[in-house]
């Protein structure tokens, strides 16, 4: 099966199938990550993160 054919077969998908998909296609382009680097992403993408020009510029409160 090509690249193509398996990218035309991914709508076809049930969203479960797309969630096990997405998992495990991480955890394979993940694997050379740091985990200090995968977890700094994960806080920005959950709102755990301070403005680098608020950072620099403004007291810690």
């Amino acid at each position: 099966m090509s690249l193509t054919e398996i990218i035309d077969e991914l709508p076809k998908l049930s969203v479960q199938d797309r969630s096990v998909l997405w998992q495990r296609l991480e955890e394979i382009t993940m694997a050379d990550v740091p985990e200090s680097f995968q977890q700094g992403m994960k806080d920005i993408s959950e709102g755990r993160h301070v403005d680098m020009e608020q950072a620099l510029r403004e007291p810690p409160q």
